[in-house]
């Protein structure tokens, strides 16, 4: 039998989400979960496992996982020799180049050769500034990148940010971008070959589980002289579905899928044609 690893971050920014996103095609991995686990599913195909996410690029190359669910961040950073094979929906973020708010300093471009730059990914902040033709001094550190300029340790830092709000609260401001960054699905070489139907039942349902997230399952009662405006109030997948109600010649049911973020204006527009018995229910899964 084809087994497939798919291995997963074990803590921060991205375990909840990539758990959540496993338990909603079918993998049951207990949330809360912060140590190595691997456990099975689907009687022995698939197999997860939890490591650390700056260790998940190598175990993918190196083919200890088939799968994997990490930061772009990351996978740029360790440049293993990975497929990148789709990106996912959360974990966005930025690595952004940040100086005192006292410093003259307004853009990248401005830092002067000779600066010590902090950072917890120095081979991408390295190859930014020889980008820029700066002369920096990288110092790596492994965590609080954002408190190295006050204790005298750089006088400029690279740092993930999603708000801003940790460099602000350091009295830090941000002067340049790197790189944007979000959680992504990467793949051994190999085993697209060796276990390629295999990978693509994960990332077909991966796919079809995003498909869904932001979209709204919708039906009603309409009066059947309003079909007319439907097909501009509900565009759907490939229209709105309409079907007979069983003793009533002037009402049809209908059914359509839209945009999560529209949905209380559909309604309205529903109710101002005499719609009755509107239901809004969440999509599990879109296949397209």
């Amino acid at each position: 039998m084809t087994m497939v690893r798919i291995a997963l971050p074990n803590k921060g920014r991205l375990n909840q989400s990539a758990i959540r996103l496993m338990n909603r095609i079918g993998f049951p991995v207990p949330e809360g979960s912060n140590r190595t686990l691997l456990a099975e599913f689907g009687k022995g195909r698939y197999q997860v496992l939890l490591a650390r996410a700056q260790d998940i690029p190598e175990f993918v190359e190196m083919g200890a996982a088939d799968l994997g669910i990490t930061g772009l961040d990351l996978v740029m950073e360790t440049s293993r020799k990975v497929e990148n094979l789709m990106e996912l929906d959360f974990g966005r973020c930025r690595l952004v180049v940040a100086v005192p708010e006292e410093s003259k300093v307004e853009t990248a471009e401005d830092v002067k050769d000779g600066s010590t730059v902090a950072t917890c990914f120095p081979n991408l902040t390295k190859a930014f500034f020889s980008k820029l033709g700066k002369n920096v001094d990288v110092a790596e550190v492994s965590g609080a990148t954002e408190v190295a300029p006050q204790v005298g340790l750089a006088d400029v830092i690279t740092d993930l940010t999603e708000t801003g709000s940790t460099l602000k609260l350091n009295h830090l401001k941000e002067i340049g971008v790197i790189l944007e960054s979000k959680a992504v699905v990467i793949a051994n070489a190999k085993s697209m070959t060796d276990k390629k139907a295999r990978i693509e039942e994960v990332t077909s349902a991966i796919q079809s589980v995003m498909n869904a997230s932001r979209k709204r399952y919708i039906m009603a009662n309409v009066p059947r002289a309003s079909l007319p405006n439907l097909k501009t109030l509900l565009p759907g997948v490939s229209g709105p579905t309409v079907m007979n109600i069983m003793g009533r010649e002037d009402m049809v049911a209908i059914h359509a899928v839209t945009n999560e973020d529209e949905i209380n204006g559909v309604i309205t527009m529903l109710k101002s044609i005499g719609a009755a018995g509107i239901l809004v229910i969440p999509i599990e899964r879109m296949v397209l």
